[in-house]
């Protein structure tokens, strides 16, 4: 327990100093006003992280295998719920309207129901926009640090020195965490250099590099993104989006030149060839829709590869409105299903697992037919054995569980069986922008916009983006009555 309440303290003094660069946004547009408001709950937020921390000073902080779970659910459920009070504050909405925007904002998933969000003040966009960086963050370090290490969900082994230990010892923790952070710190100044290289504006530059590298969904309130963006910052979008659904672990082994680690990685390939393949499908459609002498050749090309990317990393966002309408729902929606990759920001079942799924497929059938084949083990550098495949399929059952179960709720709350079939999968998925009206004509009832939505239908979200975030096992895990009858 005491190790618990540390590194919540230890995240809730993080999460206080991400409020800081908002109020300065706010300093700078002279909205004084929120600038104080947000300084305000920075400094509450220290006081108590800190009296937390001075508490446990001392103490012997190391996490176990049990609590590296807890604190990940926890946290994912107790931040959100603090951070709404800002939100609300800023945007002036009430605190459950707020909670729907902290969850959707902390999980990347950028579910915007924010009504008249041209008149909401500059700091109160960057402060949603901040949430969904630090969001992004939180979430590698949740499975690199937390859900990795045990494997939960049949994630791959880490390729980490740390091991195991990373979950349990506290040097690890924070030797690892610092290096992601810096990692990431710097990806992000990168993208944000290359955006504003592109000709799009500082502010605007500013929320679509949190929305590239967390693969979320946020954009300049008001604005289109092919109005902001011209075909250079689109295709810098892409990229940033392929890193961010690709494994980290990966990264390392590019940046290190690991020639015998990358020989064995198949997932990230996979994946780029997808997006390459799918960008060859966005090409054609756009081109049959609108034609060259309507849409320029290089403007079809970068929104063909931008609209890929945000499909393959879960992002949901599209360069016009629209533009998932040219390919066939069921395959929009099975993309996002699917995911990007493991110790990724992306959502999904992930390809790790549909590939170990397959692959564990063919060989049963296999036995079908020929009962004493001796079939292969592994695939790659990963060995397949009856344990880890339990654990990948309890978890991608879970997943679809949940996203029918999320659907039955929604319909049953008022919303058509498409809109909630549609929002489901987006909310699970982490794929906010995905569940959109323009699926169906303007005013098709039950088909409400998020700004539209009722109370409980956000709460019904809300709880479905958190478990999506989390991969809904950790949840499982966090709450198996087992456990807590034997305690």
């Amino acid at each position: 327990m005491i190790a618990l309440l540390n590194y919540v303290a230890v995240i809730g003094a993080f999460l206080s100093a991400s409020l800081v660069l908002p109020a300065f946004v706010g300093f700078g547009t002279s909205d004084f006003d929120s600038g104080f408001t947000l300084l305000i709950y920075a400094v509450i937020g220290a006081f108590f992280s800190s009296a937390i921390l001075m508490a446990t000073r001392g103490r012997k902080i190391n996490l176990d295998r049990v609590n590296s779970v807890y604190l990940a659910v926890l946290s994912w459920i107790i931040f959100p719920l603090v951070l709404a009070f800002p939100l609300a504050d800023l945007f002036q909405i009430s605190y459950l309207h707020a909670v729907f925007e902290a969850v959707s904002a902390f999980t990347t998933t950028a579910a915007d129901s924010i009504d008249s969000l041209e008149a909401a003040s500059p700091a109160a966009i960057f402060l949603r926009s901040n949430l969904q960086w630090t969001g992004g963050l939180a979430a590698i370090l949740t499975f690199i640090l937390f859900l990795g290490p045990i494997r939960a969900g049949g994630l791959p082994k880490p390729r980490s020195s740390a091991g195991e230990a990373s979950g349990r010892t506290t040097s690890a923790v924070n030797r690892i965490a610092w290096r992601m952070f810096l990692y990431f710190f710097l990806a992000t100044i990168i993208c944000f250099v290359l955006l504003m290289l592109s000709g799009v504006d500082a502010f605007s530059s500013l929320i679509l590099t949190s929305t590239a590298m967390t693969a979320g969904g946020y954009t300049p309130a008001g604005k289109t993104l092919v109005d902001i963006a011209p075909p250079f910052a689109l295709i810098v979008m892409a990229v940033f989006f392929i890193i961010a659904s690709t494994n980290v672990y990966w990264h390392r082994m590019v940046i290190k030149w690991q020639i015998n680690n990358l020989k064995n990685h198949r997932e990230s390939y996979y994946l780029i060839g997808l997006t390459g393949l799918l960008s060859f499908v966005f090409l054609i459609a756009i081109f049959r829709a609108s034609g060259s002498t309507v849409v320029g050749p290089v403007q079809t090309v970068s929104e063909a590869i931008f609209n890929a990317s945000s499909l393959i990393s879960t992002s949901g966002l599209q360069s016009r409105p629209g533009i998932f309408l040219l390919i066939t729902p069921s395959v929009v929606f099975l993309i996002l299903l699917i995911g990007g990759g493991c110790f990724s920001m992306a959502g999904g079942i992930k390809l790790y697992r549909l590939g170990a799924m397959l692959f564990h497929s063919e060989n049963e059938l296999t036995k079908l037919i020929y009962p004493n084949v001796v079939t292969k083990s592994h695939f790659g550098a990963e060995i397949y054995n009856l344990r880890l495949m339990k654990s990948i399929w309890t978890m991608a059952a879970a997943l679809i569980g949940t996203m029918v179960l999320g659907a039955l709720a929604l319909a049953f709350s008022g919303m058509s069986f498409q809109a909630s079939i549609t929002a489901s999968i987006a909310a699970i998925t982490n794929a906010g922008p995905a569940y959109s009206v323009d699926w169906v004509p303007r005013g098709t009832e039950g088909w409400p916009s998020y700004n539209e939505m009722i109370i409980p239908q956000k709460m019904i979200l809300s709880i479905i983006m958190l478990l999506g975030r989390l991969e809904v096992i950790a949840v499982l895990v966090a709450i198996n009555p087992t456990y807590w009858i034997k305690r």
